[in-house]
């Protein structure tokens, strides 16, 4: 991810965002245009409510490993989510209710549960600080990512309409010494529609989504965000990384 920034959360809305980037724009090589769309995305994510939406990612590592995966994501905010991700990596289900965070592994019927922060976001740096279970493009729903940018790349370019998977959307693309980072938004909905981050040294990483389904403010019963485990399922407990 691009940074990892704890912010809080005002109800009713999914996020709290700042509309206007902050970071200094003197060191560097910044369109305005493509500023303007990064802090309309995130404005237009911190309105919403809750939302559902499909990933589909790919990982391409420099030992030439290849990890592709479907994730369906539902969030409620403030402190609501569920994702059930299937892929390269197995069948797995995420459940955050507020106070707890549970993972179930399908494939081999075991599961753990742990106490997690109060808010969709906090959980997600606390999960990936200690047990490192990313997200896939959560960067996208911290009201920093126009900084965060900006922080992490040299320059960032708009390159005007395209349309792309039939769909039409503006492209972005900022640079740095080491990686090209590639933001297709959708031009209808001012939403994220796909992502790339490639290497630009020779250790190879690549890493795309594609975010397709979206909808908005969609009625989340409390019971998608609750985990039970399955009869006969098996509690191991979750490795905390080093």
């Amino acid at each position: 991810m691009i940074k990892k920034v704890l912010i809080y959360f005002i109800a009713p809305a999914l996020f709290f965002v700042s509309c206007i980037s902050t970071a200094d724009k003197d060191t560097g090589k910044y369109d305005e245009r493509a500023i303007e769309c990064l802090d309309n995305l995130s404005e237009t994510i911190g309105d919403l409510n809750s939302c559902s939406y499909t990933l589909n990612t790919i990982v391409s590592e420099s030992n030439d490993l290849e990890f592709s995966n479907e994730h369906d994501v539902y969030m409620r905010g403030p402190d609501k989510m569920y994702v059930h991700s299937n892929g390269t990596k197995g069948l797995r289900g995420f459940w955050y209710n507020g106070s707890s965070f549970a993972y179930f592994s399908y494939d081999k019927n075991v599961y753990d549960t742990v106490a997690a922060p109060e808010n969709i976001i906090a959980a997600i740096d606390f999960l990936h600080g200690k047990y490192e279970i990313d997200f896939p493009a959560a960067d996208f729903f911290y009201p920093s990512l126009t900084d965060d940018i900006i922080e992490n790349y040299d320059q960032v370019y708009y390159l005007g309409k395209v349309k792309i998977d039939d769909i039409d959307c503006i492209a972005l693309e900022a640079s740095n010494k080491d990686k090209v980072l590639q933001i297709w938004i959708e031009k209808i909905s001012n939403l994220p529609h796909k992502i790339i981050i490639a290497s630009q040294i020779e250790d190879g990483n690549y890493y795309e989504a594609v975010f397709s389904n979206w909808k908005v403010n969609p009625e989340l019963p409390d019971l998608l965000f609750e985990f039970e485990p399955p009869v006969n399922s098996t509690r191991v407990k979750l490795q905390a990384k080093n």
